[in-house]
């Protein structure tokens, strides 16, 4: 059974149970009976359903995709705030001279 001949027989058994539900409501117990059979019946057609559903999604063919690569946000912040880091760092060694301490040489006094 194809999936519009199963919705159309899903439409027919909502009726029926409609049907059923308005005599319930009109007084007649014996309805009772046979709309609770209608909606089980429903339940049953739309399990049945889903699942075709899912066959024939299964079944369907699917496009080869590219794999992206997944980049988190944050570890991407990250980075780009260690590269600014360094270039900084490279700026300010090559701004600042290297200090060199002078030693004094003190010659010995003879006594």
């Amino acid at each position: 059974m194809s999936l519009i001949d199963s919705i159309t027989s899903l439409r027919t058994q909502l009726d029926n149970a409609e049907s059923e539900i308005k005599s319930l409501s009109g007084g007649k117990k014996a309805s009772a009976a046979r709309a609770r059979k209608s909606l089980q019946t429903i339940k049953s057609s739309c399990h049945t359903m889903r699942k075709s559903i899912t066959d024939h999604t299964k079944g369907m063919v699917t496009k080869p995709r590219v794999k992206k690569e997944i980049i988190c946000p944050s570890h991407a912040a990250v980075e780009a705030e260690e590269e600014e880091l360094e270039a900084k760092a490279e700026a300010e060694a090559v701004v600042e001279p290297v200090k060199v301490k002078r030693v004094r040489k003190v010659k010995a006094k003879v006594v």
